[in-house]
């Protein structure tokens, strides 16, 4: 017989955020919903193009906001704003997550199924 297949037992991978915060809180953040690596990808070309020294505020506006969506999945359920990413991640902090992100994504999808 078949062993049932329950994503409930699942491991998951986590990329461990520590924010600059007055508690230093740590977050293992999960992997996108299909949903959300939608919006990453629309927002890839901005941001590449942002990277090169072209800030376009509304592109910014939609950085922090899908940053604190993806620090929102973590293990703990922990609520992140984008308010509170404007307050605690400078433009380079908000680009390094950014970056750090696409990294953990690419290394999990390339990672044993």
């Amino acid at each position: 017989m078949t062993k049932p297949l329950n994503f409930n037992n699942s491991r998951k991978k986590y990329l461990t955020v520590i924010l600059n915060d007055e508690k230093n809180t740590t977050l293992l953040v999960g992997t996108p919903t299909k949903a959300i690596m939608n919006e990453l990808i629309s927002l890839q070309k901005d941001i590449n193009s942002m990277g090169g020294g072209e800030v376009d505020m509304e592109s910014l506006e939609l950085l922090y906001e899908l940053s604190a969506t993806l620090m929102s999945r973590n293990k703990t359920n922990t609520k992140v704003t984008k308010e509170q990413l404007e307050n605690t991640l400078d433009l380079e902090d908000i680009f390094t997550f950014f970056t750090a992100y696409m990294e953990f994504i690419e290394d999990v999808s390339k990672g044993k199924n």
